[in-house]
């Protein structure tokens, strides 16, 4: 009987180990079909690590994640179809940049992108050398504790985000690989401290004046970047010594447009870091500043995360914190999150093929998604998400576009909820100061109108140099002061003990 019962399990695990390796064959084999012509060049690769099963692992892993990403080419076009991309280190400042960008427009140049997919595009050559160069760094002190899971992720990787592939990596190797060798560091955290202290100067944060997206080769070179750009290049540098990096984003609340930076891996515990504050420092003043505070934070990965329930029920709606690539990772920071559960203001009866609904902040003179939650019956709800916020509620019916069906609301820390439905009937008077002192273009205060699910503006009785007076204002109302000149960080916000409370 034992041995019928050991004879039986040996024959189990014998089908599961095939099981997993049809299963573990069949993606490779996905993504070497996906690869259509450029197919021989990643076998190329496979033969060249056939005696070496740690190498080959790492080669697979980087192919069978390959159809996932691709180069975002943008350039300029004539009207011959010329491809154009102007070299900025050849300009003297942004404003030279943005001059020069500017008439090729009036010459009718046209920005055009294009998605270059790696797994029809790198060939081998570029593959073994970044697997030998990645290999060669694995062994050094800081990093040769880290596991292979995590070197494949976060080290042996060639690209950070959607920029150009580079070819950098052996340069950026041995320029900074001495710094740390001298410095004696043993952890990735001390690693990532002292070449995060060299790279704030070789590079800083400065728009270009170029609106396509940045290459690591173009900061490297100029010197400079907004955060896509630094962020791209720093992991790059990080990656490159065997220190490791991704990158994390958010879609500001308090503030407009998102932002992005790094996080270095140390025992098991990511520590964010940016071009200006340092490990440790970074986290911290996102927490104690409260316009950075972030109520969603999302990781970049080179490997997909599929959830239990990923793509069931999906609404066809496309937003880029669906993708597998994007990790949710709010509760690896300092401020508590909480679930939002809000009741719906409309009736849904014709939406009955998707219960997926978008949690939206007012950003740069809209409301924009930052999260996804589900709807069951007339309650939504969002998990992990840090309060003392605006937010609105929308859902997407016909997978192209969003529609309200919450009123705004202010949700707490403890996740308590204050809907702003305006009371017109009742009003309210307040005096509002021009934003600078004295500035003679028009202010225009609106109010959100849950009916017609638009802002409404308002006229005032009397105005001044410096303020405009209302007697209209509905009670319990989301404002909103436009001014046109002043496009950026226009914060919607609502009264309070007469006072303004912006959002």
């Amino acid at each position: 009987m034992k041995n019928l019962f050991t004879t039986s399990i040996k024959i189990l695990v014998a089908i599961l180990l095939m099981a997993c390796s049809s299963q573990y064959d069949k993606k490779l084999e996905q993504a070497l079909e996906r690869a259509k012509e450029n197919r021989q060049e990643l076998e190329k690769v496979l033969d060249h690590y056939k005696k070496d099963s740690t190498k080959l692992a790492a080669a697979r892993f980087l192919i069978e994640n390959m159809p996932y990403h691709f180069t975002r080419e943008q350039y300029y076009t004539s009207s011959g179809k010329e491809k154009y991309r102007p070299d900025i280190t050849a300009f003297d400042g942004f404003q030279a940049v943005k001059k020069h960008c500017d008439s090729l427009a009036g010459k009718g140049y046209r920005i055009e992108t294009h998605n270059k997919y790696d797994i029809s595009a790198i060939d081998s050559r570029f593959l073994i050398n970044n697997i030998e160069l990645a290999f060669n760094v694995w062994k050094k002190p800081w990093a040769k504790d880290i596991s292979f899971t995590d070197f494949c992720r976060y080290i042996l990787p060639y690209r950070a985000q959607y920029e150009e592939v580079s070819n950098l990596r052996k340069e950026l190797m041995d320029r900074f690989l001495p710094l740390l060798d001298s410095a004696n560091v043993k952890t990735p955290l001390d690693a990532c401290i002292v070449l995060r202290n060299k790279i704030e100067k070789i590079v800083r944060y400065q728009d270009t004046g170029l609106d396509l997206y940045p290459t690591i080769d173009e900061t490297y070179r100029s010197g400079i970047g907004t955060c896509d750009g630094l962020c791209n290049f720093i992991a790059y540098v990080m990656r490159s010594v065997g220190i490791p990096v991704t990158i994390d984003q958010t879609t500001w609340v308090k503030m407009d447009r998102g932002h992005c930076w790094c996080a270095v891996l140390d025992n098991g515990h990511f520590h964010s870091f940016g071009e200006n504050l340092a490990p440790g420092t970074h986290a911290r003043s996102f927490s104690e500043t409260r316009s950075l505070r972030p109520a969603k934070v999302y990781r970049q990965r080179f490997d997909p995360f599929f959830t239990a329930d990923y793509g069931k029920n999906d609404d066809g709606y496309a937003v880029y914190f669906k993708s597998p690539l994007i990790q949710d990772v709010t509760t690896e920071y300092l401020d508590k999150p909480t679930t939002i559960k809000v009741a719906i203001d409309i009736d849904l009866k014709e939406n009955k093929h998707s219960n997926q609904v978008y949690l939206c902040n007012f950003n740069y003179n809209k409301w924009t998604d930052i999260a996804l939650g589900y709807r069951k019956d007339s309650i939504c709800y969002f998990n992990d998400v840090v309060g003392d916020n605006i937010f609105m509620v929308a859902d997407v019916p016909d997978k192209n576009s969003l529609r309200f069906i919450t009123a705004p609301f202010y949700v707490s820390t403890e996740g308590e909820i204050h809907k702003f439905i305006p009371e017109v009937q009742k009003k309210r008077s307040y005096t509002i100061h021009k934003r600078p002192a004295g500035y003679k273009e028009p202010h225009t205060l609106s109010y959100w109108d849950t009916q017609s699910k638009s802002f409404v503006s308002l006229k005032y009785i009397s105005e001044t140099d410096t303020t405009l007076t209302y007697n209209n204002i509905p009670e319990n109302a989301l404002l909103w002061l436009y001014i046109p000149i002043h496009m950026y960080n226009q914060r919607a916000f609502f009264l309070e003990n007469d006072s303004m409370r912006i959002y």
